[in-house]
């Protein structure tokens, strides 16, 4: 029996997914399909494992891509995989502890992190926000199919240019560039800002048409 303490295991593997930019939706429910099992055989060190029933708890159809994810969790060590080729075996694997401990890059992190005297504490969600809106998206089109578009739809060439020097300023991400250039030709090519409505906007809205309405008419 391993020496597993179950919330703090679990906060750690959630930290490490949040982390890990290649983690999907599958690893992660055929992980917690395996510490089920693993916290159900009081985290023994290895694991016989059946296929069918870990799938259907995990909610994968398919068996390549269980294997896939299963190996994908084995090469980025989150367990270690332990294949059998028997018919009357079944594959075995050995799930890693976490969270039971910081290690000194973590205690090192936290100790730096401490502000100075008098230095006012911001909030973490802040910081990412400040840092992230000076990282420009890189553009997902060229000049030239800017110009082939806008021909496309006989609008004037110079004011394709000025539509592509305009967005290539901003740091929006432009993956649906065509939309906006629609925005801006139905604008007269008017080259600001889209205006933001307020999150209450539409129910302020609702509850005018509410104020107005003749309760007395038929529904």
């Amino acid at each position: 029996m391993e020496n597993v303490n179950y919330i703090k295991h679990l906060n750690a593997v959630f930290e490490r997914f949040n982390s890990d930019e290649r983690i999907k939706q599958g690893h992660i429910t055929l992980y917690l399909a395996f510490f089920q099992k693993w916290n159900r055989e009081f985290f023994k060190k290895t694991l016989t494992i059946n296929r069918e029933l870990v799938m259907d708890c995990a909610k994968i159809k398919s068996k390549t891509t269980y294997h896939n994810y299963l190996k994908d969790l084995d090469e980025w060590e989150y367990l270690k995989y332990y294949p059998s080729y028997h018919p009357a075996r079944g594959s075995k694997i050995k799930m890693f502890i976490f969270g039971t401990s910081l290690s000194t890059q973590q205690v090192q992190n936290m100790a730096n992190s401490v502000p100075e005297p008098g230095q006012k504490m911001v909030p973490s969600y802040k910081l990412k926000t400040k840092e992230n809106s000076f990282k420009r998206h890189p553009l997902k089109f060229n000049e030239k199919e800017v110009l082939l578009f806008f021909k496309k739809n006989n609008w004037e060439e110079v004011e394709a240019r000025k539509f592509y020097t305009y967005i290539k300023s901003k740091k929006w991400k432009t993956d649906n560039w065509q939309i906006i250039a629609k925005i801006f030709a139905k604008n007269n090519f008017e080259l600001k800002e889209p205006e933001r409505a307020s999150p209450i906007s539409g129910y302020v809205n609702r509850m005018s048409q509410m104020r107005d309405k003749n309760y007395k008419e038929p529904l």
